[in-house]
């Protein structure tokens, strides 16, 4: 039962076996350059998602700092320059829209982070963009202008309260977009290293497959060497001795498949021409 199987697998032809062995070589390169480029397929999509990444969590800090520097232009020149509430008229639109856009932008960046382990960071931020968007409305409602008028014991100007109550909250709030620019770069770092990981998979494939076909080479040049040309070249040697000095060929020879066939019938085409 055993032999039979065997014979079934057994292949008795040189051509047959040759075909086989580049076959195989050319079947894993094809897999390996197949694996490699569905590896290298994902580093490409890997690194161009943290490029997007990387590029909206810098354009929504950007997004956060122009509305928060807009804002305090305009409270600037309400609270240090005009002072007066009839003179801020101009610049309502222009921090009433900060307002707007400096929310906006925080709540999205709280949103980005509120997985990661720098969601403190976007939770302060919220805090204080809360608060600076809070002092911007309440002056540009009069709520300040009225409190410093009914405060008859203090010399409380406009100017006063943007340096001691807004500016502090102004910075606190410009603190933390700082914090978030340098967190959402560190939240990249998983992504990098599993991008650099799957780098290394694409190039696995490739090595093995280089390090199995110098091996299977390797064993094609022996088996070539051993069963087809060594034999090819001690018939030939003795053909010719057989036509100089009509010597017999040896039949010993050490030879299989094809090549023993072909030795056998060289012997006997010599015996035939002996008759």
């Amino acid at each position: 039962m055993f032999k039979k199987i065997k014979n079934i697998f057994t292949i008795s032809s040189i051509k047959s076996r040759t075909q086989l062995a580049f076959f195989s070589i050319i079947l894993l390169l094809f897999f390996s350059g197949a694996i490699s480029l569905l590896e290298l397929e994902r580093v490409s999509h890997d690194t161009e998602a943290i490029l997007r990444a990387s590029k909206e969590s810098t354009d929504l800090a950007g997004e956060m700092i122009s509305a928060l520097n807009e804002q305090n232009d305009a409270m600037i020149s309400m609270a240090v320059i005009s002072g007066s509430i009839k003179d801020i008229t101009p610049h309502l639109s222009k921090c009433e829209e900060s307002i707007v856009r400096l929310t906006a932008a925080s709540e999205e960046a709280h949103k980005r982070m509120i997985n990661t382990d720098h969601r403190n960071v976007t939770d302060s931020l919220l805090i204080f963009t809360e608060r600076v968007n809070q002092l911007a409305q309440a002056y540009i409602n009069g709520d300040v202008h009225r409190a410093i008028s009914s405060d008859t014991l203090t010399r409380n100007t406009t100017h006063m309260w943007y340096v001691e109550s807004y500016k502090p909250e102004y910075l606190n709030v410009s603190t933390q977009i700082t914090k978030y620019m340098t967190g959402s770069e560190t939240t990249l770092g998983p992504d990098v290293n599993r991008l650099s990981h799957t780098a290394r998979r694409a190039v696995t494939p490739v090595f093995i497959s280089l390090v199995v076909m110098i091996v299977v080479v390797l064993m094609l040049y022996y088996f070539l060497h051993h069963y087809l040309i060594k034999p090819i070249l001690r018939i030939n040697a003795d053909l010719g001795d057989f036509l100089k000095y009509r010597t017999p060929v040896d039949s010993n020879i050490a030879c299989r498949d094809d090549i023993a066939t072909l030795r056998d019938r060289i012997i006997a085409l010599i015996q035939k021409l002996r008759q």
